[in-house]
């Protein structure tokens, strides 16, 4: 095989990492919706007002953790759901700096989403297949 036909064609190993990613980025967001529902010490949520208050918490996230567990079952057939998962992260990364900067969220509770968020946009930066072979 030449190198030419490798472009594309990942080893287990990072097919192995692939999967890990996804299904910590599940494990991530299913912890988000359970921390919704259950309103926990780590979770409060004050007063919701306005008419579509009711979205920020909605639990959207487990449709994204649906996603990426069924794309762990072959991420290179699943490339979109990568991308989807790194947009997930910028935007969530976005969103945390956004009302952190308003005063909406303290240091302490923005740090370790934040974290989160650029921790897995670099494994998944690291780990997205280049491109796939023409033939």
């Amino acid at each position: 095989m030449t190198a030419r036909q490798q472009i594309g064609r990942p080893n287990a190993t990072s097919q192995a990492r692939l999967q890990l990613v996804l299904v910590l980025l599940a494990a991530w967001d299913l912890l988000a919706f359970l921390l919704e529902l259950t309103q926990t010490s780590l979770l409060k949520v004050g007063n919701i007002h306005g008419v579509l208050g009711g979205r920020a918490v909605g639990g959207s996230v487990v449709v994204l953790a649906i996603a990426y567990l069924y794309a762990a079952r072959n991420p290179i057939r699943y490339r979109f759901v990568l991308w989807l998962a790194s947009l997930e992260q910028l935007i969530a990364m976005f969103a945390i700096t956004f009302h952190w900067a308003r005063g909406g969220l303290g240091g302490g509770q923005a740090i370790v989403p934040l974290l989160v968020a650029v921790g897995f946009l670099i494994l998944l930066m690291t780990n997205l297949p280049r491109q796939t072979d023409a033939f």
